[in-house]
């Protein structure tokens, strides 16, 4: 090899480096493309990781690209597990998946919107080994499906709970929901029909005279959408409830994990008595 073309193949190769350098500096961004996801099964095995995308409007994208998922313990030491899907229907990704052991999980989705845009979040889930899945009762299969549908797996949405007491003769009923920590929040409720958990949206909440209601993991909850800040253990939010009449229920809520005894926040308002109030630990991601 001549002097010459040794130096032409050194410059190539120099060429080739700087421009892989480049590309790996470079800034992927995707602003206003939001991901949801949710999952079939929360136990060892096969599942399909359902992924919806939205624009800035909250429309499914058309024609959303590749997407890509990677998921890996929290802890080191595991291979990943790898997935892609190019097609989707109205927004809609369902991607086979594999959960190949029990513990915590962080999924990232990563959605190729163009040669040098793409839009990247992490979701966490906890998935129960198969011992564990013979020992859930249906409870617990719905505070799983809580999390899953709230991200929260999600990662952007939380579940609130609570006990409403009805000391009066009348039934209340609360229409609607607010709180300054998420961009909506609605009324729940986890259902479980032959070993299968759905979540389904209330339009209400009615508390019967002299009866009460529990919000509760499996049951109906409060679901805290788009949240707009980060819900850390041991902290405190407030959530305004209206019901029909008008009447204002203010109420703050104990971001924590499943409590192990009633709280003692007793919180009287009109003719109800609220009690119990917790909120899962959430990233507004």
């Amino acid at each position: 090899m001549t002097l010459t073309n040794l130096l032409r193949l050194c410059a190539l190769a120099m060429l080739l480096l700087l421009s892989a350098a480049c590309r790996q500096e470079q800034k992927l961004s995707a602003s206003g493309i939001a991901l949801e996801i949710a999952a079939s099964e929360l136990t060892v095995g096969d599942t399909v990781l359902t992924v919806r995308v939205r624009d800035k409007q909250g429309n499914p994208l058309t024609e959303p690209g590749t997407l890509s998922l990677r998921g890996d313990m929290d802890h080191a030491g595991m291979i990943p597990v790898l997935a892609e899907a190019d097609s989707a229907v109205d927004g809609v990704f369902n991607v086979p998946f594999e959960w190949t052991m029990g513990g915590s999980w962080i999924v990232e989705a990563s959605l190729a919107l163009s040669a040098d845009e793409v839009a990247r979040q992490e979701f966490h889930f906890d998935i129960a080994s198969a011992s564990d899945e013979q020992n859930m009762t249906h409870a617990d299969h719905g505070a799983m499906d809580d999390m899953a549908m709230a991200g929260g797996a999600s990662g952007a949405n939380s579940a609130a709970y609570m006990r409403i007491t009805n000391r009066s003769s009348e039934d209340i009923v609360l229409v609607s929901a607010a709180s300054e920590v998420a961009g909506a929040v609605e009324f729940h409720e986890t259902r479980v029909v032959d070993g299968a958990a759905s979540m389904t949206r209330l339009d209400a909440l009615v508390v019967p005279g002299n009866g009460k209601i529990e919000l509760v993991p499996g049951g109906r909850h409060l679901m805290l959408m788009n949240l707009k800040q980060d819900l850390q253990r041991d902290d405190n939010f407030v959530l305004d409830l209206t019901d029909g009449l008008g009447q204002l229920y203010r109420l703050e809520f104990l971001v924590s994990e499943p409590p192990a005894s009633d709280l003692d926040d007793n919180v009287e308002v009109g003719g109800l008595v609220i009690s119990n109030r917790w909120a899962r630990p959430a990233s507004a991601g």
